[in-house]
């Protein structure tokens, strides 16, 4: 029976026996395994690279308009990171693919800075946080879904940035605005502090200005809070017995 070829002649020892170098996230380099050079290797630039084509529109193929708003971009890192460009672009024949351009609707719940930021993650993934605002993250929270990303990092880091900005002042006029918008990712968070806060947050004076629908969905859903046992209680109650002057 024949041995396995062994590693080619020349090559280190820590390669042949596939260890992976460490990443050195204080400096730009990647310190390599043991035997390996002086021991420092330059860091991958592809994000980096890949924001240049975005940020300097370097031979774009492809146009979004959004809020009268043309943003260039590239044909080849939508399909590779979006099913529903994929889709669009490849498989569909839609008339924005003979075109080149996709038009956003007036009404949809997008705006030019959170699509601006939608094609920084699909460019550089998590490069997205330098630039990440709770106005424009909320328009992102469902864009996982709806463009068909492969994984809900998205989601997740726009519901971190939206929810580390919700307070008691300011929740209600964002329970509006997400319910005006049909964002409901934003609207479902907003709804859920609004009733685990609900003391602090009846007493803001924008309560009386919310429209009459949504209020009443905040009472129910305060009302759904209370245990079954405590309603019970209170429903056991008897009032008192009228007393009868003598």
């Amino acid at each position: 029976v024949g041995s396995l070829p062994g590693p080619p002649v020349g090559l280190p020892a820590a390669l042949a026996g596939g260890l992976v170098a460490r990443v050195d996230s204080r400096s730009s380099f990647v310190v390599a395994p043991p035997g390996v050079g002086d021991g420092m290797v330059p860091k991958e630039t592809l994000g980096m690279d890949l924001r240049r084509l975005l940020d300097e529109a370097i031979d774009p193929d492809f146009e979004v308009e959004v809020q009268d708003e043309v943003i260039k971009t590239h044909k080849f890192v939508l399909v590779a990171r979006s099913r529903y460009f994929a889709s669009c672009l490849l498989t569909s024949g839609m008339a924005e693919a003979q075109a080149g351009r996709l038009v956003i609707p007036p009404g949809t719940p997008m705006t030019a800075d959170a699509f601006r930021a939608f094609l920084r993650f699909l460019y550089t993934g998590d490069d997205i946080l330098s630039m990440l605002a709770p106005h424009t993250a909320m328009y992102l929270v469902d864009a996982a879904s709806f463009y068909g990303l492969s994984n809900s990092q998205l989601k997740h880091f726009c519901e971190f940035s939206v929810r580390a900005s919700f307070n008691e002042a300011h929740i209600l006029q964002l329970f509006e605005a997400s319910s005006r918008l049909n964002v409901e990712g934003v609207r479902g968070m907003a709804l859920d502090f609004i009733i685990a806060n609900f003391q602090s947050v009846s007493r803001q004076p924008s309560l009386e200005l919310l429209d009459k629908s949504l209020i009443i969905e905040i009472i129910k859903g305060v009302a759904d809070k209370f245990p079954q046992s405590a309603a019970g209680s209170v429903e056991g109650r008897q009032s008192p017995e009228p007393r009868h002057g003598s």
